[in-house]
């Protein structure tokens, strides 16, 4: 898996040189390969323990020891796809991502990814040897989370991530409030348009917490309601459902819309409420932004659903009273995985700034 040859068919020139090779160098490197052991499970640790053993009867390979780094910009470019993207993720210039990439595949003696005009791809190699690099990663990060616990809210640092809206009109006041138990604590907030973006980083690790819609996609994660966030018709002033207190989806069925562009989780509400209502909107205008939706639609270019939230000052916003027409969040963070004090303290801060409806019953202490 983690190679495309084998010791067995170097020459016996080759044989003979990592034969001859000093017990000192073939100690240190087993020696190496056991510490990371210890960090990783077990069949991880049993693949790479045999790995290092390949490399110590190949003579060209004394020196190089895998990096964990390595293995993070590895994972990002296979999330992203595209070394343009990881090296703006990993805040690193693409050469020198390239490169590590490179020194990675000169590693496993294999290509892990197939370059294309516009994207890259995961060769058979980098299929086969991407879950066990997460799961090394995740192992990795458990236990720096571990060293975390022991500083209680004395330092450390927690993740949380969220969906736009989520981020600019509700967590803020969380947030703040977590800083006022907790000053030393650094917190690194990541926004994304996509809940499946955001489950997909508190799985691998990078993030603690994260507050997505529902429905859960990843079984490995756990989750509790704490916003139920209706959403609401956005039209134009002066326009014929203007005045009306509520109306239905199905009462928008010949406008054009102005939706969020694809990628968007916005869209796919509005998608989803217009097919359960038995039509398929007209999508008139597209946009990256929620504020330019709303100026389009108060400029008299079409109408919009969106989450209440995404429209804090109501204007020109009409209810929906479809069964279902309400944008159900929840905190996400890992089943088997560790949360530090940290990360619990903000997790009971959300519970309690959710509303008192959607949360049901006050945690208990072994709920976190």
């Amino acid at each position: 898996m983690y190679r495309t040859g084998s010791p067995a068919r170097g020459s016996a020139d080759q044989k003979e040189k990592a034969m001859s090779m000093p017990p000192c160098l073939i100690t240190s490197t087993l020696t190496q390969s056991t510490r990371l052991c210890s960090l990783v499970p077990g069949h991880v640790s049993a693949m790479y323990h045999r790995h290092c053993l390949w490399f110590a009867n190949r003579p060209n390979c004394w020196g190089h020891s895998m990096e964990f780094h390595r293995l993070r910009y590895f994972v990002t470019v296979a999330r992203e796809g595209s070394f343009t993207r990881a090296a703006e993720q990993l805040y690193v210039t693409q050469p020198s991502l390239s490169e590590q990439i490179r020194k990675l595949e000169q590693e496993l003696g294999t290509a892990l990814f197939e370059r294309l005009a516009r994207r890259v791809m995961l060769t058979p190699a980098g299929h086969a040897f991407l879950p066990h690099a997460t799961q090394a990663l995740a192992a990795v990060e458990s236990g720096k989370s571990q060293v975390r616990e022991i500083l209680g809210l004395k330092g450390g640092r927690v993740g949380i991530g969220a969906l736009p809206s989520v981020g600019a009109y509700w967590l803020p006041q969380a947030l703040a409030e977590f800083r006022t138990q907790a000053p030393h604590v650094e917190v690194l907030h990541r926004e994304e348009s996509l809940s499946a973006h955001l489950e997909r980083q508190v799985e691998l690790g990078e993030l603690d917490l994260a507050i997505i819609r529902l429905p859960l996609s990843r079984p490995s994660l756990s989750h509790r309601v704490i916003l139920r966030d209706p959403l609401m018709a956005v039209v134009p002033p002066g326009h014929r459902l203007a005045s009306r207190r509520k109306i239905s989806v199905s009462e928008l069925r010949h406008e054009g819309f102005i939706t969020m562009k694809p990628g968007n989780g916005s869209l796919e509400v509005l998608l989803a409420q217009c097919r359960r209502a038995g039509f398929e909107p007209r999508i008139v205008m597209e946009t990256t932004q929620v504020e330019v939706v709303r100026g389009l639609v108060e400029a008299g270019m079409g109408v919009s659903i969106l989450p209440k939230m995404a429209v804090p000052n109501q204007r020109h916003c009409v209810a929906l009273k479809d069964p279902g027409a309400v944008r159900e969040l929840a905190v996400i963070w890992r089943s088997n995985g560790y949360l530090s004090t940290a990360a619990k303290a903000l997790l009971r801060i959300l519970y309690a700034h959710g509303d008192r409806e959607a949360d049901g019953p006050d945690p208990q202490p072994n709920d976190l």
